[in-house]
């Protein structure tokens, strides 16, 4: 016979369960609260369907869309920032509430628009236009719809068009980052604009030879510094991109553009160049070295024991893949999406936990975007 304190402690086991369960859907109904339904966007012919998070119901938006129309969300997920593609390689520019289905602005922000890039604050707008000669940069204001300007190319001309290209924020979203690119020729000369967020000052770096050149700045904690590998050529010609050239290692200071050359080696490439934890630069240099050997010196070679063999460290798996990589994250950090195909051929949109490896939600789409 099961005694008293028997049947207590049998019974402790599904009441502990029922409760860790409330608390889990008590946690998970608060955060559905705290934060807006992450929504996500996937292409059914010519129309855009709306698919919130949680539930997984979906919604059709009343608007048309092409294969070069390109959609933001605002880093609220509050607003669809869209680009409607025009003509001649500009769109058409407005913000789309997803809660009301309805355009934000009775007008476009703009329909000469060519890139475009939220605040990280969401309370800003910028964007670039072309008037066919140079671009200009533009920050809008979202609370009053108005646009000031903050940057135009200086070297446009009829022969030789200017353009703005990958705005891209620092790792502190302190500086905005782009292209500023001037057609020549079978390419481009480019040069790196690197833009304070609050002043909207800037500088401008470019390599020693700017036709084709390639800008990776890699930052320091702070932002105030950042690292540049710069070459004397990036093509040997327009019409066959490549060079032996490898480029040197600088340092570059984001507020005043000084900088310092680190290297005078471009026969050889500076790799992995970062900073260390202690605010320290480093970077590896690879030297190729040839050896030639007669078929008797070969057969001499000193044979080395295993044990005295140096073999490569152990690989972190972690470093080298990024599981999320190929997923689609919401407003809600928590909650990714991705898209998978099964063996019967269909695609699925997998909406779950960006920690995990599978989806809560599946629901069979069309064509995913």
């Amino acid at each position: 016979m099961m005694r008293y304190h028997d049947f207590l402690r049998y019974m402790s086991i599904p009441c502990v369960l029922v409760g860790l369960w409330i608390l889990l859907t008590t946690v998970f109904v608060r955060a559905q609260d705290a934060l807006p339904a992450p929504q996500f966007l996937f292409r059914r012919d010519d129309r855009l369907i709306l698919l919130d998070g949680y539930t997984g119901e979906t919604s059709e938006l009343p608007f048309t869309v092409t294969a070069l129309d390109r959609f933001t969300w605002s880093p609220d997920g509050r607003y669809l920032l869209a680009q409607l593609y025009e003509d001649r390689g500009v769109s058409c520019l407005n913000l789309y509430d997803v809660d009301t289905f309805t355009w934000v602005y009775e007008q476009p922000v703009s329909c000469d628009a060519v890139e475009s890039i939220f605040y990280p604050d969401g309370t800003h707008l910028v964007y670039s236009t072309s008037d066919g000669i140079n671009a200009t940069l533009w920050l809008f204001d979202l609370a009053d719809a108005t646009s000031q300007q903050l940057y135009i190319t200086p070297t446009g001309s009829e022969l030789h068009r200017s353009g703005i290209d990958q705005l891209t924020w620092s790792p502190t979203e302190s500086y905005l980052t782009f292209i500023d690119y001037n057609k020549i020729g079978g390419g481009t000369d480019n040069s790196l604009i690197v833009m304070n967020a609050t002043h909207h000052t800037y500088i401008t770096v470019s390599a020693p030879n700017t036709y084709y050149a390639g800008y990776y700045p890699v930052w320091s904690v702070d932002d105030r510094w950042f690292l540049v590998t710069l070459q004397y050529q990036y093509v040997t010609s327009g019409g066959f991109p490549q060079t032996n050239h490898q480029g040197d290692l600088y340092v570059v200071n984001t507020e005043s553009g000084d900088s310092v050359r680190l290297t005078y080696t471009p026969t050889v490439r500076e790799q992995d160049a970062h900073w260390t934890d202690d605010g320290g630069i480093a970077y590896s240099v690879f030297i190729e070295q040839k050896t030639t050997l007669t078929l008797e010196e070969a057969l001499d070679t000193p044979q080395v024991p295993e044990s005295e063999i140096v073999t490569p460290e152990p690989i972190d798996v972690q470093e080298l893949f990024d599981p999320l990589a190929s997923k689609m994250i919401s407003p809600d950090p928590n909650i990714s999406a991705w898209v998978n195909h099964d063996g019967d051929g269909q695609q699925y949109l997998n909406i779950g936990a960006t920690s995990a490896y599978y989806g809560d939600t599946r629901i069979p789409i069309d064509d995913p975007t």
